[in-house]
């Protein structure tokens, strides 16, 4: 008696296994859903990726969890223990993981071939987006990699960075496409925008104890590599001047105005084509600290005057917030 409730006992217990073993394949299902409809990059958002990406991504956090490795670990021990001895399990166990296998790869792989299908129809024309707005030299030995399949986003390597550079490329609602490549490359040559504001103020002759403030936009990089003189960029170069700094002594309220109309009747027409905005802003400092800000309106021929805070000019003078008309 005690030997027949022990084997109903192990055939019950064989049967719960077999059902869980079965059951344990369940959570990988999932990695062709992913592989099809994509999942964000990171735990907590960040772009939508497909393929083989995704269930990579997919994977590696249900390992984190652990899922995967408590399912693996008993499918190893229940397989080794019960499913190999019995050959009907078996040929069902190799059919059902020859089934997720075969379904994930060709998740994987559908991906591959519509992400190339993506790449072959846009390589040409960010070639030709490139080579217009930067100069051939640009895409001569380039590598575009899709980022964001959703979005169109590619990262792209060109000789304009150094050999670990990359930039990207966008498209736009309308398809076209915009890019990052001049904002990388500064990031890159760290004196680049210093060396250009002395090429400004050169080129207009500022005063000596004035400076012009600019945004370099873009340039045109033609037959430009990494590691080449930046000075041949700056002709080329698209910018915006947002500020004069200028740097006296001890100033008073008629200093201050003298200044604001000098920069007004001198500075202000010569910069006109290259102000990027209504307004420029002038700032003027003290024995080399900053002391009045002041915001001109070409437009309206006027100028708002504030003073920078804790430098006690609050009683020393009647400008903070006066609003002056420019002739």
């Amino acid at each position: 008696m005690a030997s027949q409730n022990k084997g109903k006992a192990k055939k019950v217990f064989g049967i719960i296994g077999v059902v869980l073993f079965f059951l344990s394949y369940l959570p990988f299902v999932p990695l062709i859903e992913v592989g099809i409809h994509g999942v964000q990059s990171g735990l907590f958002g960040g772009p939508y990726i497909y393929g083989f990406d995704a269930i990579a991504n997919c994977f590696l956090w249900l390992c984190v969890v652990p899922i995967y490795p408590i399912c693996i670990l008993y499918q190893l021990i229940f397989g080794i223990a019960y499913i190999r001895k019995h050959k009907v399990l078996k040929i069902v166990t190799i059919a059902v993981v020859a089934s997720l296998v075969t379904a994930i790869l060709a998740t994987g792989i559908y991906y591959e071939v519509k992400k190339k299908e993506l790449i072959d129809a846009d390589r040409e024309l960010i070639i030709e987006y490139l080579s217009d707005k930067y100069g051939e030299e640009v895409t001569s030995d380039i590598t575009i990699t899709l980022t964001n399949y959703d979005d169109r986003q590619y990262r792209v390597t060109s000789p304009v960075l150094p050999e670990d550079g990359y930039f990207y490329v966008y498209t736009s609602e309308d398809d076209d496409f915009y890019d990052d490549l001049f904002k990388t490359y500064m990031r890159w040559d760290e004196t680049f925008e210093e060396d250009f504001e002395a090429y400004i103020n050169e080129q207009y002759d500022m005063p000596d104890n004035m400076s012009l403030q600019s945004v370099p936009d873009s340039v045109y990089f033609g037959d430009f590599t990494y590691g080449d003189d930046h000075d041949e960029l700056f002709e080329s170069a698209q910018y915006r001047v947002t500020g004069i700094e200028v740097d006296e002594g001890e100033l008073t309220d008629e200093d201050v105005l003298e200044i604001l109309n000098g920069v007004w009747e001198e500075q202000i027409p010569k910069l006109s084509d290259v102000m990027g905005e209504d307004y420029l802003c002038l700032y003027i400092k003290e024995n080399g600290e900053h002391a009045f800000y002041i915001t001109i309106y070409p437009d309206s021929a006027a100028a708002d005057i504030s003073i920078y805070t804790g430098r006690g000019y609050q009683v020393l003078t009647q400008l903070n917030g006066a609003r002056i008309e420019l002739s």
